[in-house]
C-alpha cells in the first residue's frame, strides 16, 4: 500500500529527464502522508517517464521497493493495493515460466500483465491502483479495482501525462484531472470498463441458502483481508456492521483490537464497551471534543478533497481515529464500509419505488463519496484501510439478494443479521441503524460549524448548492485549486431526503476542548 505517481512525454515531447523527475517530485510531495516515514525517495526516470511511489510497507516489507521492473521486457510497474490471491497467482505465473526476484504482491501484478495483457485485471482479487510502462513502446496502462477503493487520478501537464493517487498531486500542474473508473482501465488513452455491478434480484434463491451463502463470503473476505503477520486495527462503531468485522477478525487473527470515537456518554460508546469487554478484546477509545471541529473543517476539506457536508462530517470524525491507529502503532485496518449500500441499511430504501437502482447507484457512487473519505482519512495516518464488505463476492452476492431479504418488517439488513445471528449476542445483531453523528454524540454540531464558516467570495458552479453547509464547503475546495465540480456527488432522493441527512431528536451537548 502506498501513494504512486507517474509522468510521461506526450509523443515527440522534448520534456527531458530532468524536468519528469521535478514533477514527478513535486506530486509524490503532496503525498508523503500516504507512506512509511514520509519517505519518497523511491523512484525511476528515464528518457521519456519518471514514476515513483510513497510506500508503505507491508507485503514483503523487506525487499519489494518500488518502482518494480521486469529485467527481460524492462516494463515497470508503480502500485498502490493489496492483492489478496497474490501467492496464488504466483504459483501459477512460476508455471509458466515467468521469473519472480521479490515477494511482493506488486510483482506478481506486473507479471500478470506480460503474462496475460489487460486481462489480467479480472485475475486479480484486491484492492489496487497500478500504472505499468514499458520504456521500449511508450506503451502504458493503468488500472483500479473493481468498486474504486483504491484511488487513480489522471490529467495533462503541459506537454506530459500524469497518473496519481490523489488529486492534489496535481495543484499547481494541471487545470484538470480525471478519474480513472472503478472497474476500468486506461490503456494508450482509451478507456475500458472490465466489471460493473447491478442489483439484479434471484427470486428463486431459498432463504436459508442465501444466509449460508453470506455468511460463508464474509468470513472467506475477512479471512483474507487480515492474512497477514501485522496486527489489525479493526474500526469499532459499535453498530452491526463494525461488529461483523470485529467478530471475523478476532476468529481469524490473533492480534487484534478495536479502535472507536465518541463523546462519554455517547450511545455507540456504550454498546462498544460492552461488546469488546465481554469479548476480551483490546479497546482503544478517542473521546472526541467539540474544539476539534473548528480546528479540522479545512483540513478535512483539503486532505478528503471533496466538497459534500457529511464526507466532511465523517472524515474529520474518522481522521481522529485513524491518527490514534497509528499513534498505536498498527498499519492495517478493517472498516465496515459498503454494508449499507449493498444490504439496504438507510431508510431511503424503505421510501424509495426502485430499491434495486437506488442500491446500484449507490455502490457505483461509493468510489467518490464514502471510499475516498476511508482512503484519504486512513492515508492521512499513513494507515491502509480494508473493507470485507465490499469484497467482489460479497458485492455480487448481495446484489442478488431480492429485497424483502435485505428489508423485512421494517428491519434493513435481514439477511445479514440472520447469518450471524448464532455467533453475535443479540443486543448486537438487533441493534438499530443510526447514522454516525448521532451515534457518537456530536449531533449537527460539524454542520452547525460548517455553516458558519469563513470563507473567500468565490464564484460557484451551478450544481444545486441547497444550503450554506454546502456553499461554504465549496468554496473551501475551490480555494484550494480543485476542479469546479460538474455536479454534486450526492443528491437529494438518492442520497438524503429533503431537508437534509439527520433528523435529530435531542440537543447537541456542547463540551468544552
Amino acid at each position: 500500500m502506498c501513494g504512486i505517481a507517474a509522468v510521461f512525454s506526450i509523443q515527440n515531447s522534448q520534456t527531458g529527464a530532468r524536468d519528469l523527475e521535478a514533477t514527478l517530485l513535486h506530486m509524490l510531495g503532496a503525498i508523503r502522508h500516504r507512506g512509511d516515514a514520509y519517505n519518497f525517495a523511491e523512484r525511476l526516470v528515464c528518457k521519456s517517464a519518471a514514476m515513483g511511489t510513497n510506500r508503505l510497507a507491508i507485503v514483503d516489507r523487506d525487499q519489494a521497493t518500488q518502482p518494480i521492473v521486469d529485467p527481460a521486457s524492462g516494463k515497470v510497474i508503480v502500485m498502490n493495493g493489496e492483492i489478496y490471491n497474490h501467492r496464488e497467482l504466483r504459483s501459477e505465473l512460476q508455471s509458466l515460466g515467468r521469473p519472480f526476484r521479490t515477494s511482493s504482491d506488486t510483482e506478481v501484478v506486473l507479471q500478470a500483465f506480460i503474462a496475460w495483457g489487460a486481462s489480467c485485471v479480472e485475475r486479480l482479487d484486491g484492492i489496487f491502483a497500478f500504472v505499468i510502462y514499458d520504456p521500449a513502446s511508450d506503451d502504458c496502462f493503468a488500472a483500479r479495482d473493481h468498486i474504486g477503493i483504491k484511488p487513480l487520478y489522471y490529467g495533462a501537464i503541459d506537454s506530459l501525462v500524469g497518473f496519481a493517487s490523489e488529486r492534489k498531486c496535481f495543484l499547481g500542474l494541471a487545470k484538470t484531472t480525471q478519474e480513472v473508473m472503478p472497474g476500468s482501465y486506461w490503456h494508450n488513452g482509451e478507456v475500458t470498463r472490465y466489471v460493473s455491478f447491478e442489483a439484479v434480484p434471484e427470486y428463486g434463491m431459498p432463504e436459508a441458502v442465501a444466509i449460508a451463502e453470506c455468511r460463508q463470503r464474509m468470513e472467506e473476505a475477512v479471512r483474507k483481508q487480515v492474512a497477514t503477520d501485522l496486527p489489525i486495527a479493526v474500526i469499532f462503531s459499535g453498530g452491526l456492521d463494525s461488529t461483523i468485522i470485529l467478530h471475523l477478525a478476532t476468529k481469524f487473527h490473533k492480534d487484534v483490537t478495536a479502535f472507536s470515537i465518541g463523546t462519554d456518554n455517547s450511545a455507540d460508546l456504550a454498546f462498544a464497551r460492552r461488546f469488546c469487554a465481554e469479548r476480551g478484546i483490546p479497546h482503544v477509545i478517542t473521546e472526541f471534543h467539540h474544539g476539534q471541529i473548528s480546528r479540522n473543517i479545512r483540513n478535512s476539506v483539503f486532505n478528503g478533497e471533496f466538497f459534500e457536508p457529511v464526507d466532511i462530517s465523517d472524515m474529520l470524525t474518522m481522521a481522529a481515529v485513524y491518527s490514534a491507529v497509528r499513534a498505536n502503532g498498527f498499519k492495517v485496518a478493517l472498516s465496515g464500509d459498503g454494508s449499507d449500500e449493498i444490504f439496504a441499511g438507510y431508510d431511503l430504501f424503505k421510501t424509495t419505488d426502485d430499491p434495486y437502482g437506488l442500491s446500484t447507484y449507490r455502490l457505483n457512487n461509493l468510489h467518490r463519496t464514502d471510499l475516498q473519505r476511508t482512503d484519504r482519512s486512513s492515508m492521512a495516518n499513513s494507515i491502509e484501510c480494508r473493507v470485507p464488505f465490499l469484497d467482489r463476492a460479497v458485492i455480487e452476492h448481495a446484489m442478488s439478494l431480492p429485497f424483502d431479504m435485505k428489508v423485512r418488517d421494517g428491519v434493513e439488513k435481514y439477511v445479514l443479521r440472520e447469518a450471524f445471528r448464532s455467533e453475535i449476542p443479540s443486543y448486537m445483531i438487533d441493534r438499530p441503524k443510526i447514522r454516525m453523528p448521532e451515534g457518537i454524540g456530536i449531533h449537527d454540531q460539524i454542520f452547525n460549524a460548517l455553516a458558519e464558516v469563513q470563507t473567500s467570495d468565490i464564484i460557484l458552479p451551478d450544481i444545486n448548492i441547497d444550503g450554506p453547509q454546502v456553499r461554504n464547503a465549496l468554496k473551501l475546495f475551490l480555494e484550494f485549486g480543485y476542479d469546479a465540480p460538474a455536479e454534486r456527488y450526492k443528491k437529494l432522493g438518492t442520497d438524503y431526503f429533503q431537508g437534509g441527512y439527520f433528523s435529530f431528536t435531542e440537543q447537541p451537548e456542547q463540551r468544552s476542548a
